[in-house]
C-alpha cells in the first residue's frame, strides 16, 4: 500500500520540483532583462549628454567636459561589455549553475545600472549649469 503512494507521489515532487526549478530561472532571467532593458533606455540618455558636452566650446570648461565624457563613455563601456558576454543560452547546464550564472549577471547588471544612474546624474547636473549656447 505505502509503495501505490510513494511512487506516485515521488513522480508529482519529481514534476512540480522541476517546474519550481525552471519558474526560478525564468525569474531570474527576467529580472536580468528587465534591468537591461531599462539600460538600454539610458543609453540614449547618455548618447544625449555626450552631444550635448561635446557642444561645449569654452576652454574653462575643457577639463569638466573631458571628465563627464570619459565617465559616460565608461559607463556605455561596461553595458555594452556584459551585454556582448551574457548568453542566456543555459543548454547543458544543471539548475544549480543556471542560478548561479543569472545571480552572477544581475549583481553585475545592477552594479552597471547604478553606475549610469551615478554618471548620468553628474553629467545631467553639469549640463544644467553649463547651458550649450
Amino acid at each position: 500500500m505505502t509503495k501505490k503512494i510513494f511512487i506516485p507521489l515521488l513522480a508529482c515532487v519529481a514534476l512540480f520540483g522541476c517546474n519550481d526549478d525552471k519558474k526560478q530561472e525564468q525569474t531570474l532571467l527576467n529580472d536580468v532583462i528587465k534591468t537591461h532593458d531599462k539600460l538600454m533606455v539610458d543609453d540614449g540618455a547618455i548618447m544625449k549628454n555626450k552631444m550635448l558636452l561635446k557642444a561645449i566650446t569654452t576652454t574653462d570648461a575643457k577639463d569638466s567636459v573631458v571628465f563627464y565624457t570619459k565617465s559616460l563613455d565608461d559607463a556605455d563601456n561596461a553595458m555594452m561589455g556584459w551585454m556582448n558576454k551574457f548568453s542566456p543560452d543555459f543548454a547543458g547546464k544543471t539548475h544549480e549553475q543556471i542560478i548561479d550564472y543569472l545571480t552572477t549577471q544581475k549583481a553585475e547588471i545592477l552594479k552597471i545600472d547604478s553606475q549610469i544612474n551615478v554618471t548620468l546624474a553628474k553629467s545631467n547636473s553639469y549640463l544644467s549649469k553649463n547651458k550649450v549656447k
